[in-house]
């Protein structure tokens, strides 16, 4: 690449998934360029100039995203389930300082959700064989999803 900008601008598109316009605009040195046809005219040159850029950083980001290593242990998912509550009364706490008491309350209901949820997995973990109602591959498939959502 022989610009700067024109590196920035595939980067932009590449690795942080912005539109062509917006990394247009992102990527342009001195003052913020406004939204405007000719940023969109010149925000497609720029995509031409920078094609063969953007698609190796494409491969590049997506060989970084190997598939991680889900652990179905009782303990990580006990772990895992903990973390998530600590982070939604975070999300209630400053929603309600922020005086978004209908966002807080919508929180603190996900929080009286998840935390049944914990209770119920806490009680397999302890007694696995008195309360083991579920599948291996569902416990399993519900790990994948919490991880999904952790992220």
């Amino acid at each position: 690449m022989a610009r700067e900008d024109d590196e920035m601008f595939a980067r932009l598109v590449a690795v942080e998934g912005l539109s062509y316009q917006d990394a247009w605009i992102e990527s342009r040195p001195g003052p913020r360029p406004e939204r405007s046809p000719a940023a969109r005219v010149q925000s497609s040159r720029a995509a031409k100039r920078t094609a063969s850029r953007r698609s190796f950083l494409a491969k590049q980001k997506g060989g970084a995203a190997a598939p991680v290593e889900v652990s179905t242990e009782p303990q990580a998912l006990l772990n895992l389930m903990d973390e998530i509550s600590v982070h939604l009364r975070r999300a209630a706490e400053l929603a309600t300082a922020h005086n978004a008491l209908k966002l807080a309350n919508t929180i603190k209901q996900g929080l009286v959700r998840h935390v049944s949820r914990q209770n119920r997995i806490a009680r397999r973990v302890e007694n696995p064989g008195a309360t083991q109602t579920v599948d291996d591959s569902d416990v399993e498939a519900m790990a994948r999803q919490i991880l999904e959502y952790s992220k």
